[in-house]
This record gives structure tokens, sequence and C-alpha cells, in this order.
């Protein structure tokens, strides 16, 4: 073991006990049952609260661990970003153009950001955006066969990486969490709109 910042870091698979549960750790990171100590005075043990405390904690920082590990991966190969090659899967998964409002919807992206992207993806020969015949304001957004060949790099090098973190899911344990979390998505779009 080794101190950073005032906690003990464990640099090797451990055991612990969380609440009468044994659980792995293999990293050099604290977990959260190493170091939310205090977590008891603010949620009770066993209490829905806190099941739906951890439900959100874990999945927001599982989410950030695979979006920095998606950029990484990518730069590394050939210098594209992460929000590059979501925006070309978002575009090449739709059926035909895409209008940009419609393309921010689908990928819960803000509008500046998504047209910074839009901008480079169309200056890099990726994209074409022409004028919607049914809305002159609009445009549809479809992908190059220079944006599907980048898109096609990408998914050779995540699809693997991807199915070596989920290796340890059975194929049914990966049905049931997309499922739970897409109607998580859908319960806070239902909880934004009700704002």
């Amino acid at each position: 073991m080794r101190r950073r910042k005032g906690l003990l870091v464990k640099e090797h698979a451990s055991h612990f006990q969380s609440r009468g549960k044994q659980i792995v750790a293999s990293k050099s990171q604290p977990d959260f049952e190493e170091w939310a100590l205090n977590f008891d005075k603010f949620y009770k043990s066993a209490s829905r609260a806190e099941s739906e405390f951890l439900f959100t904690h874990h999945m927001v920082k599982g989410a950030r661990r695979w979006l920095n590990l998606v950029d990484e991966l990518l730069r590394d190969d050939d210098g594209q970003s992460r929000a590059r090659w979501q925006t070309l899967a978002a575009i090449i998964f739709s059926e035909g153009p895409i209008a940009t409002l419609d393309l921010s919807y689908r990928m819960a992206v803000q509008w500046p950001t998504l047209i910074r992207t839009l901008n480079e993806l169309e200056k890099d020969g990726m994209i074409v955006r022409k004028v919607d015949p049914a809305d002159r304001r609009s445009r549809l957004i479809s992908a190059t066969e220079q944006g599907i060949t980048l898109f096609n790099q990408a998914q050779a090098i995540l699809d693997p990486k991807r199915e070596e973190v989920l290796s340890e899911f059975t194929k049914e344990e990966l049905e049931l969490g997309a499922k739970v979390l897409n109607r998580f998505v859908v319960s806070l779009e239902k909880s934004k709109s009700a704002i």
C-alpha cells in the first residue's frame, strides 16, 4: 500500500467488507466503499435512497471512465476525438439524412457543441450538409464515404475493447442492463420536460 493525498491506496487486487458484502477492488484508486466512510450518515443502509444514490453514482463513474478510455484509444490511433466518432455514429445509424435539431436531441448534446463538431467534420470531408427542402432554415446531414471509412476504423478499435470490458457479463445481463439504463434515460426526459 502507498499513501496518496492522505489516503491509503491499494496497488493490487484486495478484498474488503462493505455492509456485510465482500467486494473486490483491483486498481490504484480507492473505491467508493473505501473512501465514502460518512455515507451512512446521509443515506440509511439498505434504503431505497441508498440504492438510488449508488445506482446514479456508479453509472456516472462508469460512463466517465468509458468515455475517457474511448478518447484515449481514438486519439492514440488517428487523433480523432470521441465527439467526432459519436457524431458520425449518430448520423450513420440514422435512416437517411438527419436534421441538425434531431441529431442534437438524439445525442443529448447542446447546440453550440454539436455545431462546432459538425463544422469540423464538414471541413474534413466527413459529412455534407444540405438545405432541407421542407424547411429552408434547416440543414440535413449525411455522412460521406470518407466519414463512413473513419467510422469503420474507430469501430474496429472500440468494438474489441468494449467486448473485453464487458466480457464478464452474460448476454442476458447486458440486455437487462441496457433496458434499465434506457428506462433511466426515458425517466430523465420525463422529469426534464416537467420543469
